[in-house]
């Protein structure tokens, strides 16, 4: 074999191995070490937040994405040599007072929003456009389960992780941090799901011709709403709750 043979070989593999060692590794874990890997994953329409958990190979095809595409934009990319997702390094307490007053704010901010521009499509377009009725129906729905559920993380879970990265114990109602935890992530499953349906119902939140502007302006807001929903859900699933969860080991 010839040494340019052999050369070409060599990089064959090296780029296989490096190839599947994106596959099979978590969506979450990738994000975490560098956040901007998330908008190549949000691209090809990987979930990156409720899905952290998958291996990247298994989250491709949930989204029916080709890998070798979603490889090639990875390595052709300088977020392989990115830096550490930075709120990996805040303390607990930091971490948890920043998704407060930033996500948690935002979603109290611009929620009642969304339902009052969906409701305002209804009253304006809702006997000829069959569609707007049962999207309003899905803004109400993500948002009634969104508020319940940042109170329960402010008033629950989020002081019981303040008191075990002080290195108190915790001894609430709810028995184990982990219990908590699992409520929370299944509840963003759950706000996943309603923003799937949305997805699907508003053709990934493009307006039709013949939109007027508060449609306009609704499904731009909405699509800005689950970008921010994606940073907050990454934080607290792929940060913040693993970290509690080795504290309370």
């Amino acid at each position: 074999m010839s040494s340019a043979n052999a050369s070409s070989e060599l990089f064959a593999h090296e780029e296989s191995s490096k190839s599947q060692s994106w596959l099979d590794r978590k969506v979450g874990e990738l994000v975490v070490e560098d956040f901007r890997r998330a908008h190549v994953f949000s691209q090809f329409g990987i979930d990156f937040c409720c899905g952290g958990g998958k291996l990247l190979s298994v989250a491709c095809e949930r989204a029916g994405a080709d890998t070798a595409a979603v490889v090639a934009a990875l390595n052709s990319s300088s977020l392989a040599n990115g830096k550490e997702d930075e709120s990996n390094h805040l303390p607990l307490a930091e971490l948890i007072d920043f998704i407060e007053s930033t996500h948690h704010q935002y979603i109290r901010a611009k929620g009642p929003l969304l339902i009052e521009y969906s409701e305002k499509m209804v009253r304006a377009h809702g006997k000829e456009h069959d569609e707007i009725i049962p999207f309003a129906g899905l803004v109400r729905a993500l948002i009634e389960d969104l508020m319940p559920h940042l109170m329960k993380e402010e008033k629950i879970l989020f002081p019981a992780i303040r008191a075990l990265s002080q290195g108190e114990q915790v001894n609430g109602c709810f028995g184990h941090i982990s219990n908590p935890i699992n409520a929370m992530q299944h509840e963003h499953e759950e706000a996943g799901a309603i923003l799937e349906q949305l997805h699907q119902l508003t053709n990934d939140f493009t307006p039709p011709p013949h939109a007027c502007t508060t449609w306009r302006v609704c499904y731009a807001t909405l699509a800005e709403f689950e970008a921010d929903l994606h940073r907050h859900i990454h934080l607290e699933s792929n940060i913040l709750f693993p970290k509690a969860l080795v504290l309370a080991q």
